[in-house]
């Protein structure tokens, strides 16, 4: 809604409108030059006239103005004061807010810090928990693994060293038995050698016979009928013992090769049966060697897997505990 106008302030403004206007016209004439003397003259009086008119309105209207501004300015610094007490009123409302909610955030900062690290340390709990259940699991599969592995190769090696060992004792066997048959065969030849140099000694002895008994027959036959048949007879009984004793004693000869042949192959089966039995014992104690090492290291891995389990757990409490990093 506009301010409604004052007649004095408007009259005064048209006035000084009018001297303002007859100030321009002025100046207006002076460029376009004066007419006379006379009318510059009467122009100058007017001039002055409306300038001295226009000064008093224009001072008039400094005071007026002067006084509305004192009044305005009144009103301003009161409207100011106002407004700066509500300004301050709305600053400490302001501020007692902000307090209450910095307050407030101060308060849920802290209930979230305290609930942040309660999660953090939940979550570190669970982290170390998992860490040592994982590490736990991972050794104890690995501890049993690594035991497995070496109990199969303990019974691999263990099954080879037994394959291997029975090859042994079965070729200590075999060339036991080929010695034995081999020194057999050795002693049945030697014998036979020896039976055929007794039969040819008994060829030759009755060779030697015949030949002594034939010339003692021909002396014989030189003799006298009485004579020659008691000769005969006699020569005929020395012949007859002379090959018995001949036969008896390639008899005794050959029994007596065939003792020695005997005992010999007796010998030679005490040695190949001796060299088998120490081949049966060193094969036992070579088996039961095998069967301790295949134990002793059957036992280590379990020893070996129980305590990397042990040393697993140890740790694992550690770690749960927060007394050892977590592993990588």
């Amino acid at each position: 809604m506009a301010e409604p106008t004052d007649p004095k302030k408007a009259d005064l403004d048209k006035q000084l409108e009018h001297a303002q206007q007859l100030r321009r016209e002025q100046l207006e004439k002076e460029k376009e030059g004066r007419a006379g003397r006379q009318e510059e003259g009467k122009e100058r009086g007017e001039r002055q006239h409306a300038f001295a008119e226009a000064d008093i309105l224009a001072e008039e209207r400094k005071k007026r103005e002067k006084k509305e501004w004192q009044a305005a300015e009144a009103e301003r610094k009161k409207a100011v004061a106002e407004m700066k007490r509500k300004k301050e009123e709305e600053r400490k409302f302001w501020e007692d807010q902000d307090l209450k909610r910095a307050e407030k955030l101060k308060k849920r900062a802290a209930y979230m810090k305290q609930m942040h690290e309660q999660s953090a340390r939940q979550m570190l709990l669970d982290r170390r928990k998992n860490a040592a259940k994982k590490l736990m699991d991972d050794t104890r599969e690995k501890a049993e693994w690594d035991a497995m592995r070496t109990r199969q190769q303990a019974e691999l090696q263990a099954k080879q060293e037994r394959s291997r060992t029975e090859l042994q004792s079965r070729k200590k066997r075999a060339e036991a038995d080929q010695e034995e048959q081999r020194l057999k065969e050795t002693a049945d030849e030697e014998a036979r050698q020896k039976k055929a140099k007794l039969d040819a000694q008994e060829r030759e002895a009755l060779s030697r016979l015949d030949a002594d008994m034939h010339r003692r027959k021909t002396e014989a036959n030189s003799l006298p009928i009485g004579m020659r048949q008691t000769e005969m007879s006699k020569i005929e009984a020395d012949e007859r013992r002379e090959r018995d004793k001949i036969a008896q004693d390639k008899r005794s000869k050959q029994t007596t090769v065939d003792m020695e042949t005997t005992k010999r192959k007796m010998e030679f089966e005490a040695l190949a049966r001796h060299k088998r039995e120490d081949a049966a014992i060193r094969e036992r104690e070579n088996m039961q060697a095998v069967e301790q090492e295949e134990k002793r290291r059957g036992d280590q891995a379990d020893k070996e897997a129980v305590r990397k389990e042990s040393e697993a757990a140890r740790r694992a409490d550690l770690i749960a505990r927060g007394e050892e990093e977590i592993p990588s």
